[in-house]
């Protein structure tokens, strides 16, 4: 066997052994949202470490949106509350590094957001129509004064994966409304293909208003392969 098929093995920093055991902690719980880590001083005869390692860990932490350090009398390093926006702008991330193309990201739409409509049907509140019947609204009201951003489309399905209930659903909805914004927005649809995405918007809008959880699916598989097509031609 080749001498140089093994390398040698590295330890790792002190400070990369802290990152892992108090994230570990907080994935599995034993710190929650707005606990507060114990002080630097317990910390530090915890992990027999510098103070210089520890320092280095908790910032990297903070960093990864973990924790957040506090200044002052009741200063310390706190568990972040989890916002799924975090969370959103990490996915987006990794969405761009890895060169998504627009058709990998429409097929994703057509894997999630007919179901996404379905249980927006099924978990939907008044509150959720009345939202749902704003962002129609403001499309249709862009469209009448000739100013259509494409964010406002998206906006409506953010609105959709938000009455569906599920934060997962909630997350990549808004992941894609970020890409598309960024990366598409110079795109351009005439009247009527913002015409005919209302009317799109509108049959979803009842079906969910409804109940109606197939048509919704239905209704928004049909939408997304149609508006695919109009922002390829």
């Amino acid at each position: 066997m080749p001498s140089d098929t093994f390398e040698r093995i590295k330890s790792p920093k002190l400070s990369e052994t802290i990152i892992v055991q108090i994230k570990k902690s907080i994935i599995e719980g034993r710190y929650k949202p707005g606990d507060r880590l114990p002080s630097e001083k317990e910390l530090l005869e915890i992990f027999a470490v510098s103070r210089s390692s520890l320092r280095e860990a908790l910032r990297t932490l903070e960093e990864m949106g973990l924790i957040v350090i506090k200044r002052g009398a009741l200063g310390g390093a706190y568990v972040r509350q989890r916002e799924i926006s975090s969370f959103s702008n990490a996915l987006v991330d990794i969405i761009r590094m890895a060169d998504i193309t627009f058709d990998e990201l429409s097929e994703m739409r057509l894997i999630v957001e007919p179901y996404t409509a379905k249980l927006a049907a099924r978990n939907r509140t008044s509150e959720d129509v009345k939202e749902l019947e704003k962002q129609n609204f403001v499309r249709e009201k862009a469209i009448e004064d000739g100013k259509i951003p494409i964010v406002v489309d998206i906006s409506f399905h953010q609105a959709i994966a938000l009455a569906c209930k599920n934060n997962m659903a909630r997350l990549v909805m808004d992941s894609i409304a970020s890409i598309f914004h960024e990366e598409f927005k110079s795109i351009a649809l005439s009247l009527d293909d913002h015409r005919a995405i209302l009317r799109f918007h509108k049959m979803i809008f009842h079906a969910v208003k409804n109940r109606d959880e197939e048509k919704a699916a239905a209704l928004m598989e049909a939408h997304i392969a149609d508006v695919t097509k109009r922002l390829k031609a």
